[in-house]
Parts: structure tokens; C-alpha cells; sequence
């Protein structure tokens, strides 16, 4: 993601958006939950955070790094994967140096932008991608394996990855001509490379633990559909 100042408006106006975000996902958070699902959220936010610690940082600006959103979105549903981001996008850029010339709290500067394109969207795109998998398609496992377990992931954080680099072009106040050569190409590949392995995890997970999945519907893709008369 992209590490240069916004202006006081833009980094106003998306913590504002960010927040408000938040506080609606913290209200439809189930808090009450079982042990096993509060063990699943936080080994899942854990994972996720230890993955953004691993990013590379490129002379341009950008980060090429783990994304995991769409991911958290399957495994602890929308409001807890909303919430689980907000803490590792705020948690990851302090643990590392900030890139030169910034300020050692820059991250907090343009902490709502990171959160409405890291996290918001691409936990609310997999979440409508999950509905609209069992709205208009068959009553299939591996609808929900492939459709939103591979593609589903895929696409949301190659959403991510055009949005950031969108933004990059539009709000840096000297974009890098090697851009497009250098850090999408990489980025979209280490997307596809991540949604793969996630996919494998969650067919995985499904099979084994369909409890520590959150947005499968275990008694939608499972149920046996009744036989037609004749």
C-alpha cells in the first residue's frame, strides 16, 4: 500500500468512513460467541498480522505484501474480519520502520484509507460474493470451494491491488514511471499465489473443521435436496 502524506481532507474524511464502518461492524460482531470461534478469530487475525509483517517495501513508495482480508472474511465472517483489520493495519506499519523521509507515526496519517481499500472493500466484496454464490447458483460444495474458496478470494484482492494502484497514480505527488512494469505485475501474481494456497486452507477446513469456517453454510451446501415427485 502506498506510504506518502494525504492531505489533512482525504485523511480525514476516510478515518471518518473507516470509523463509522467499524462501529457498525463492532455492533453486529457476535461477542457472545463459543470458545472455539474466539480461538478461530484470533488465530486467524494473528496469521494475518504476522503476514503484513513480511512486506516488501519498493523504492516507489508501494508494499508488496500478504493481503489476507478476504481470507479473514471467510473464516470469522464480515463484522469480525472488519475489526481484526482495523487492529493489524494499525499494529503492522508501528512495528516496522517507516519508509524514509517519513514521520514514525505516518501510518496513523493514512490509517483510514489503508482500512476502506484493505479492508473494508475487500471483506465486503467476499461477503457478496458468498451470497451471490448461493442466491444464483446450484446447491454445490464445490460452488462454494471454487466460486468463493479460489475465484472468490482471487478476485477480491485483485480489486484490492487495482485500487491501491489506482489511488497510487492519482495521489502521489510523483508516481514512478516502472509502476506498471515493476509492482503490479508482481503483486497481481503473489495475489493469485496467495488465493490459491487460502483456497487450499479453506477446502481443507471445510472438510475437516466446517465449524471454523464462518461464511459456510454447512446446512445449505450439505442438506440433501429432496427428490422430485415421479
Amino acid at each position: 500500500m502506498f506510504a506518502y502524506p494525504l492531505s489533512e481532507a482525504v485523511a480525514w474524511t476516510t478515518t471518518l468512513a473507516a470509523l463509522l464502518a467499524l462501529l457498525e461492524a463492532a455492533r453486529r460482531a457476535r461477542w457472545g460467541g463459543s470458545t472455539f470461534e474466539h480461538a478461530v478469530w484470533a488465530l486467524a487475525t494473528a496469521a494475518v498480522l504476522l503476514g503484513q509483517r513480511m512486506g516488501v517495501s519498493l523504492e516507489s513508495g508501494l508494499q508488496v505484501q500478504y493481503l489476507g482480508s478476504a481470507f479473514l472474511a471467510l473464516l470469522v465472517g464480515y463484522p469480525r474480519a472488519l475489526l481484526s483489520m482495523a487492529g493489524v493495519l494499525l499494529i503492522a506499519p508501528l512495528l516496522d520502520s517507516p519508509p524514509a523521509g517519513l514521520p514514525p507515526l505516518h501510518s496513523l496519517h493514512s490509517w483510514g484509507l489503508r482500512m476502506l481499500v484493505c479492508g473494508v472493500m475487500p471483506v465486503w466484496v467476499m461477503w457478496t460474493i458468498v451470497q451471490a454464490c448461493k442466491r444464483l447458483l446450484p446447491r454445490n460444495l464445490f460452488v462454494f470451494l471454487l466460486g468463493c474458496g479460489l475465484f472468490g478470494l482471487l478476485g477480491s484482492y485483485m480489486l484490492q491491488i487495482l485500487t491501491s494502484a489506482s489511488l497510487y497514480a492519482r495521489l502521489a505527488p510523483h508516481p514512478q514511471r516502472d509502476f506498471l512494469d515493476a509492482f503490479l505485475p508482481y503483486a497481481l501474481l503473489l495475489a493469485s499465489g496467495e488465493a490459491w494456497l487460502e483456497g487450499m486452507i479453506v477446502t481443507v477446513l471445510v472438510v475437516y473443521v466446517p465449524g471454523a469456517v464462518k461464511l459456510f453454510d454447512e446446512g445449505w451446501y450439505l442438506r440433501r435436496q429432496p427428490t422430485p415427485p415421479g
